[in-house]
């Protein structure tokens, strides 16, 4: 055969329309992704405002529609960058008029955001163009019937228009429903999107919505004058770092140069780090001349709180989320939380130029590659909070140590005063009886010191397994959040797959997947629940409350065991005088005794039941924990209270210990009966109430 006669011909890759279907899916799973992504084109036009309105969102079928007053399109831009998938015109990264670097990238998210309805009406006015507006139509549906994309023409028409400069885009018969938490949500993503604590931003967002205008004001209520520090670091374009740390009258109390953070210089772009502190209790406020409360603070704070990571101007997901600690918060806070603020006690901004596109988003929007200028900038934040962590540190050691010194000085110099003032005051005849009363006093003390050194011993052994304990739970969330995720992925791909046969072969599997995620989500989360500072502060404290909130935490124990747990509960709303954080350890304490109860050889199986009743009696509230185990037996009821007793194999015999000691520093009392009125253990609390 002759090679030579065959005539040459052309060909190129095509695509079919499911492409654009599996890329809108894919790419970006949440519509309000997908709505930010759209309001990021916005941004890159030079729109100072920007509206985003959703019409008839409670059923399938509504529409969105977001407007700006941006410099618009021409013909050939909608042409040729609009309807270009894959390619962006801002790759080459020049300012915009108003001097923005654009955010925008290959173009692929604003098509999986124009995918949440089945039609999309866009209206375009030129800037250089006054009174000509562009106007196209895509339908989705079109490309069911033909084989490529290709095959699908546009026409774009031109009309006169007395409409300023600026984009529509309306997005009709939106797949999703929008309910009231979603909106809620939507409009806090919008009001962060561009730092609203940025003076100079000069980028409104709008939603039409009610649920905006409440959080709006509840994000613009700023409270950084109440914060207890304020941390300024910031990176030049060599990679040395600079830091200061301020108090809450905006003295600098800490200055670091780069080698006090940090051996290397970063290889990241020059970025500025802010972070405001907040102490969220009654007491730091009250002691200043301030109209606000902690209250409003800690409310303003569960909108705001995190550290947000603003790249370009505008906010990258998912950084700085109610549920992403991407700077380890949580995790150095279990480890010292006497110096370490936590995600819910702060807001902060790490603000990035990045005019060399060292960060590179991922291709569904949601967070950076992981490379060297990522990874450097997320160090130096770290370092950043080490350092002011550290000279916190050495503040509080310092007085810590001076205390310690003072206070045998202190204690000569009373005795010594004393002595004087019998020497002085006392008749002679007296003074052998006074003397001997205060050496008995001075015994007493004594005692009293050695016992306290001892427990000081017990509860440090207590403290270094609960912060350990709470370092494994932060640490196991993450791959804990995987299985979800991965879960999520079976279950999408398998009925895109199997269809009906899904059920049959992956749906019961995949829900135990599901469910084993949640419960040790939940079991994650029970040590950090537990090691909250605040709790630990003395005050007024609602038992049921309290009760409450234990429960929900072991809920998944619970389950596992088969437990059914009744609360038998007072009307009225019992309050006693103490800390949330002894009541906490007295109920806990008791809830995994009942729980060991039911684990031991021999013990029932079925029909567990748990009952938690509270009482009024007199001036004294009783707090009563029945459970049908196999009761207390081979130990003497008295000495179950003792240190190191304990009749489970692997117990750590602390939990009763600590039951005891934590309702003796309430000034209550604790009883305990073998069998009780369900059979098993009984233990009744009791404790003086407070009557409002």
């Amino acid at each position: 055969m002759n090679y030579s006669d065959c005539s040459e011909t052309m060909m190129h890759f095509k695509f079919s329309p499911k492409i654009l279907q599996r890329l809108g899916e894919e790419l970006i799973p949440n519509p309000d992704q997908g709505i930010i992504e759209l309001v990021k084109n916005s941004y890159d036009a030079d729109a100072t405002e920007c509206t985003v309105e959703l019409t008839k969102t409670s059923t399938i079928g509504g529409s969105l529609i977001i407007s700006d007053n941006g410099v618009g399109m021409d013909k050939d831009a909608i042409s040729e960058g609009w309807l270009v998938l894959g390619r962006s015109k801002k790759a080459n990264r020049e300012l915009t008029q108003l001097g923005r670097l654009p955010v925008g990238n290959k173009g692929l998210g604003r098509l999986a955001a124009l995918q949440i309805g089945s039609q999309v009406f866009l209206k375009t006015r030129p800037k250089h163009e006054p009174g000509v507006e562009y106007s196209l139509t895509i339908n989705w549906d079109d490309f069911q019937e033909v084989d490529v994309v290709e095959d699908v023409p546009f026409n774009v028409q031109k009309s006169s228009t007395n409409q300023r400069h600026g984009t529509d885009i309306i997005v009709s018969n939106l797949k999703n429903i929008f309910n009231k938490r979603d909106i809620q949500r939507l409009a806090r993503e919008l009001l962060l999107l561009a730092d609203p604590f940025e003076n100079h931003a000069g980028f409104r967002l709008k939603l039409i919505a009610l649920e905006f205008a409440e959080i709006e004001k509840q994000v613009n209520n700023a409270y950084f004058d109440d914060a207890e520090y304020h941390l300024q670091a910031s990176i030049n374009e060599l990679g040395i770092a600079e830091a200061s740390l301020l108090d809450w009258q905006n003295n600098v109390i800490f200055q670091a140069k780069h080698s006090d953070i940090s051996q290397e210089p970063y290889k990241t772009p020059a970025t500025k780090f802010e972070l405001w502190v907040f102490f969220l209790n009654p007491q730091t406020f009250s002691a200043r001349k301030t109209s606000v409360s902690f209250t409003q603070v800690r409310e303003w704070l569960a909108q705001v709180g995190n550290v947000r990571l603003y790249h370009r101007g505008l906010r990258v997901k998912p950084y700085g989320d109610p549920d992403d600690d991407w700077l380890n918060l949580n995790y150095a806070r279990a480890r010292n939380p006497e110096v370490r603020p936590s995600t819910k006690t702060v807001i902060g901004r790490v603000i990035v130029k990045d005019h060399d596109d060292m960060l590179l988003q991922k291709t569904d929007r949601l967070g950076f590659i992981e490379n060297e200028a990522f990874l450097e900038l997320k160090r130096f934040a770290i370092d950043v909070l080490e350092w002011m962590a550290k000279e916190r540190l050495k503040v509080t050691e310092t007085q810590r140590q001076r205390v310690k010194k003072q206070v045998p000085r202190d204690i000569t110099e009373a005795k010594a005063r004393i002595e004087e003032v019998i020497e002085a005051e006392v008749p002679q005849e007296s003074r052998p009886k006074v003397l001997e009363a205060v050496q008995q006093y001075e015994t007493v003390t004594e005692r009293e010191t050695k016992v306290l050194r001892e427990d000081l011993q017990l509860y440090r052994s207590l403290a270094t397994a609960g912060t350990t304990a709470a370092v494994f739970a932060h640490e196991s969330a993450k791959p804990v959040t995987s299985i979800a995720k991965i879960a999520n992925r079976i279950e999408k791909k398998g009925k895109e797959i199997l269809g009906e046969k899904y059920e049959q072969y992956f749906g019961e599997p995949v829900r135990k997947l599901y469910q084993v995620s949640k419960s040790l989500l939940r079991f994650s989360d029970f040590p950090l629940h537990l090691l909250k500072r605040e709790k630990r502060r003395a005050g007024v404290v609602d038992v049921h409350s309290v009760i409450d909130e234990i429960l929900a935490l072991f809920q998944s124990f619970f389950d596992e065991g088969g437990i059914q747990v009744i609360k038998e509960k007072i009307d009225t709303k019992p309050c006693i005088y103490g800390s949330e954080a002894l009541l906490e350890a007295i109920i806990t304490n008791l809830l995994t005794n009942a729980i060991n109860a039911f684990n031991v050889e021999g013990g029932r199986i079925e029909e567990r039941k748990l009952i938690i009743r509270t009482e009024i009696k007199g001036s004294s509230l009783k707090i009563k924990f029945l459970d049908n185990g196999s009761g207390i037996h081979n130990i003497k009821i008295d000495e179950i209270w003792l240190p190191d007793k304990t009749t489970r194999e692997g117990g750590t015999g602390l939990g009763l210990t600590i039951v005891r000691d934590s309702v003796t520093d309430m000034g209550g009392s604790v009883d305990a009966i073998a069998k009780g009125e369900l059979g098993g253990a009984e233990f009744i609390v009791e404790l003086t109430l407070i009557r409002e």
